[in-house]
């Protein structure tokens, strides 16, 4: 496990940090001089910046209502949202001092909300994190508002065209020491898992981001690239909590089969099993009522079974049963519900309108699918079967009552010698 997290936290320093300042030095030293005023790719930009922002806001505040996060997870959600909340107001402002000092203050304020997810749990009071997404876009609103009303009074963000002002990088800079707080928490927390992993790798880039802000200026190539690293920090941690989320539903699906399977399938055959039957049964009883139709019931038990299983063992026995499971299964419609009851007795509930000749056809052919050797460990065996016909609702309409005239059927087609099939006839 430790071997594990080493190799983690590894390749996000070298995602999160060798990379994007790789990307920097070529950039400045390839682009030294170049502007790129684009407002338009930039609101295009801060816009789907806003939908990610938002996104990872709420689809995370849901992973820690269901439990699937830890609550302290509030903390990185109220800083998302204060962010797109404040990149709003920054996407739709004018290249000037507002649109400076918008960003510098949703860096600070998302940095440093990001960073309290490594208090204490002591002072993670659960009753007052559930508030935290409300705070965070409250105060997102407030301060975007307050800075929109009444500019002049705050401080200036540009020196000169172009050129950051030492307020805008002292806030950026705060803003980068609260993402790395938050990336050294997420990154040596003892119960880390690969979600802290993934918001480490985004905290850690927005910290590079907001570094690289002190050696930018207003739409240089460097400007350009810690936009796009915030913008593929976003993107990437929205798309592991996609991929995250759909591989718990494939879990969650895959689990729910096995318990299913577990209570409703013969663990053998994978055939329904006698609760699956009932269960079943009982509905197309109800269903034939309704339409006024009439239901066969076929009792199956095999002969010669039981020497097999004493002769050859329960291994080449339970073989045995899974290729009669299969024989079947194919000489049956879809229509038709196959159980194993236990031991060497299988059920079929035949649908439709049913009459004697009709159950008659379908027992022949069951008896003809069955009759063929079994190659099972070199060992060539032949078994038969012998069947027991009850009708819906000719001879009963109970559900238990039925199964009881079945069985005395199957009984009566033994005692005719075996390998045949008999309709309940009433003493």
């Amino acid at each position: 496990m430790k071997t594990i997290i080493n190799k983690q936290i590894h390749w996000i320093l070298v995602a999160g940090v060798f990379a994007p300042l790789l990307l920097a030095i070529a950039v400045s030293l390839l682009l030294p001089s170049i502007l790129w005023p684009n407002p338009v790719l930039h609101a295009l930009i801060e816009g789907a910046g806003v939908i990610l922002y938002l996104s990872l806001g709420v689809y995370i505040t849901t992973l820690v209502k269901t439990d699937s996060l830890p609550i302290r997870f509030y903390w990185p959600v109220a800083s998302f949202l204060a962010m797109g909340v404040i990149a709003i107001f920054h996407g739709s402002s004018e290249p000037g001092n507002t649109f400076v000092g918008l960003h510098s203050i949703g860096v600070l304020v998302g940095g440093l909300l990001m960073a309290m997810i490594a208090l204490p749990s002591r002072l993670q009071h659960k009753t007052l994190l559930t508030y935290l997404p409300w705070f965070g876009l409250g105060i997102g609103f407030s301060i975007s508002l307050a800075m929109v009303m009444m500019d002049q009074r705050f401080p200036s963000m540009l020196i000169e065209e172009g050129v950051f002002s030492e307020t805008a990088i002292i806030l950026n800079t705060l803003g980068a020491v609260g993402f790395l707080i938050a990336t050294l928490h997420l990154l040596f927390y003892k119960h880390s898992k690969f979600s802290h992993w993934a918001l480490a790798l985004l905290t850690l880039l927005f910290s590079v981001s907001a570094v690289l802000f002190e050696y930018s200026s207003l739409w240089d190539a460097t400007w350009w690239l810690w936009h796009f690293l915030r913008f593929l920090a976003l993107s990437l941690l929205l798309a592991y909590f996609f991929y995250w989320f759909y591989k718990q539903a494939e879990e969650a699906k895959d689990q729910a089969e096995k318990l299913e399977t577990l209570a409703f399938r013969d663990s053998l055959t994978k055939l329904p099993n006698r609760a699956l039957f009932y269960q079943q049964f009982d509905l197309e009883l109800k269903k034939a009522a309704r339409n006024k139709q009439t239901l066969a019931l076929l009792f199956i038990d095999l002969d010669r079974f039981k020497q097999v299983n004493d002769s050859l063992g329960h291994d080449v026995g339970d073989q045995l049963l899974v290729q009669v499971a299969q024989r079947l299964n194919d000489c049956l419609r879809q229509a038709d519900l196959l159980a194993r009851m236990g031991g060497d007795e299988f059920t079929v509930i035949l649908n439709g309108d049913q009459d004697q000749q009709r159950a008659g056809k379908v027992a022949e052919h069951i008896l003809q699918a069955i009759t063929p050797p079994y190659l099972i460990h070199e060992h060539r065996l032949e078994i038969g079967a012998s069947i027991g016909i009850a009708f819906y609702p000719q001879d009963h309409t109970d559900l238990h009552d039925l199964m009881r005239l079945a069985d005395s059927a199957m009984y009566q087609a033994k005692a005719a010698g075996r390998n045949t099939y008999r309709f309940y006839q009433a003493d």
